[in-house]
């Protein structure tokens, strides 16, 4: 088949990273050779460089069933047996058992899932164990299983350790070591120092060993690669290891090699600076590492992890205001379960009141769970249908540390550019969000699905309308919002925010609407809106007793006092601009 004219035109146009027509002339291959197990290689190869990923692994069935030891397919669906899909859509509330059983059950599943992609692994390596892939693959199976062993990671450890040695050149296996080490190097906080000892102005505690191990394999990969970003994780581990002049150079090294207009440029310069007076840095940059950690491999948190990135944010800003990381931290973290929800709560408050940026980036919907895919279809086709303009679909980034998940919004403009109209939705799986706070008391979860038509006058007054949702705030002064039962059509919303904005330009003939058409402009708004709702939470104290018993219903005589008690105590150290 190798000469075959057909093959060669299909091998050429993978070659030329036609993907897409090379897997259509394998398709036509298929017809004249349907049992030719190369074939079914092939395909799954233009498959994962389309990034078709869930189509890869029965391609795979199929040819192992006639090549059962075809090791490079054994190594490959084991790779992508467990393609991430959505879970079936569940609105009901689930109660605090069911919650746990199914998060026993998950546990469950992915224990079998490791265990069974280690047994082919180990016959994969039984049949080829110099095969680079595999033995990578089965070095991150038994590392990063839950509740592994010692014996595992020192395993993990000689595996990576043989495929370096067989692939020598392949940057990616030394950065896996390298993450590897790094993260090895971490100790507890409350560990003995001893000679191997590093302590960071952070209070981080490291073996020095381990970090130059990470080192030397992050080095390895800037001299092969030449990849300035190995240069810029070089720099944080010469950071954490005191060696501050040799951090800043390897900083100066990756700037170097950066385009000026590189926008990740001004990530360096900040991680840069960090270093600079022999490391003392800034408070800025001690809140913002705080606040990195919450970003974690960037997936969504789940409810047991949000309280503790709750206080993480509240320390960031306390240490922004001049205190200590131990001071920041012993007013965020108690002891006592009731003044921990109160401080949980309380930071939420806060949240409302001092967003960060939304940080606004296109994204692909294809990244984003179903359920809020088809809510954005439904309900952009409606818009669309009223002669809105679609903008573009969007993440808020800069919302992320905050929300703990990634939401995508669905961005609309009327002709006039005064209009904008956002659909989005999202499953809350954590203790409050804006107006959600009072579920993790009642335990009502549900999918949260929105359309918000929003208009912002120079003057500052922001008109939102839009669906009505269980948000225990009220809006005043400048903040003018209307609600409407979720049984309006999208029509009806704009049609009455169109009125309302008609009625506002008649009572103030001087006001100027903020024209926006663009992703730009949305973010520009956006920020505005940001601004003016904060005067109008500042104004209230943050939060009103009517808020407050709203948000803690039968809970109020309980933890009022301490909310509000948190929330002075916690606002003091917010940015007073």
């Amino acid at each position: 088949m190798a000469k075959d004219p057909a093959f060669v035109h299909f091998s050429e146009l993978y070659r030329a990273a036609r993907y897409a027509e090379a897997l259509e002339a394998l398709d036509r291959l298929f017809a004249r050779f349907p049992d030719a197990p190369e074939l079914r290689w092939h395909r799954a190869n233009c498959l994962e460089q389309l990034e078709r990923f869930a189509e890869i692994k029965p391609e795979l069935d199929l040819l192992l069933a006639r090549k059962p030891d075809y090791v490079p397919a054994i190594v490959k669906r084991v790779k992508y047996a467990q393609v991430d899909t959505d879970a079936a859509d569940d609105d009901d509330a689930l109660s605090d058992a069911e919650r746990e059983r199914r998060e026993n059950e998950e546990r469950a599943r992915q224990h079998r899932i490791s265990l069974e992609a280690e047994a082919e692994l180990r016959r994969a390596l039984a049949l080829d164990a110099n095969h680079v892939e595999g033995l990578t693959l089965l070095a991150e199976v038994l590392r990063y299983r839950q509740d592994g062993s010692a014996a595992q990671v020192a395993e993990a450890d000689a595996l990576l350790d043989r495929a370096i040695e067989l692939a020598p050149t392949q940057v990616d296996l030394f950065e896996a070591r390298a993450r590897a080490r790094q993260s090895a190097a971490m100790r507890d906080a409350d560990a003995p120092d001893d000679a191997d000892s590093v302590r960071t102005f952070n209070g981080m505690h490291y073996s020095r060993g381990k970090l130059e191990a990470a080192l030397a394999d992050y080095d390895t990969c800037h001299a092969l690669s030449g990849g300035f970003r190995y240069a810029v994780r070089a720099g944080m581990v010469l950071h954490d290891l005191g060696r501050f002049d040799e951090a800043l150079a390897r900083y100066d090294l990756a700037l170097s090699a950066m385009p000026a207009d590189d926008p990740r440029r001004a990530h360096v310069i900040d991680t840069r600076a960090r270093s600079e007076n022999q490391g003392g840095g800034e408070r800025e940059q001690m809140a913002r590492l705080l606040e990195s950690a919450l970003l974690g491999d960037g997936k969504d948190r789940n409810i047991a992890d949000d309280m503790a990135a709750q206080a993480l944010l509240g320390a960031a800003a306390a240490i922004r205001a001049g205190k200590s990381v131990n001071e920041a931290l012993e007013t965020r973290l108690s002891d006592d379960p009731d003044t921990q929800l109160a401080n949980n709560i309380a930071q939420q408050i806060l949240n409302v009141a001092f967003e960060p940026p939304p940080d606004l980036v296109p994204v692909e919907p294809a990244n984003f769970p179903a359920f809020q895919r088809r809510f954005a279809e439904q309900s952009g086709a409606e818009i669309a249908a009223l002669g809105l303009k679609h903008i573009g679909d969007v993440e808020a980034r800069g919302m992320f540390m905050m929300l703990g998940q990634h939401v995508m919004l669905r961005l609309f403009a009327d002709a006039s550019g005064e209009v904008g109209v956002a659909v989005f939705a999202m499953k809350p799986k954590w203790p409050g969000w804006l107006g959600y706070l009072f579920m993790l008391l009642t335990g009502k979860w549900k999918i949260v699905r929105m359309v918000e038509c929003i208009t912002q006058f120079e003057d500052g007054a922001h008109l939102s309308t839009q669906f009505e949702s269980p948000s225990p705030f009220e809006h005043g002064g400048q903040v003018l919002i209307a609600t409407m039962p979720r049984t309006t059509s999208v029509r009806d919303l704009v049609a009455h925010h169109v009125q309302r904005v008609a009625a506002y330009k008649a009572e103030h003939p001087h006001s100027v609407a903020m024209t926006v058409q663009d992703i730009a402009g949305v973010e520009q708004r956006w920020q505005e809106g940001q601004r003016v709702k904060l005067a109008h939470r500042r104004s209230v104290g943050f939060a009103s007793d009517t808020e407050l018993q709203r948000m803690l219903g039968g809970h109020y005589a309980r933890l009022g006092e301490k909310v509000r008690r948190q929330l002075t105590l916690l606002a003091a150290d917010m940015p007073q601009g």
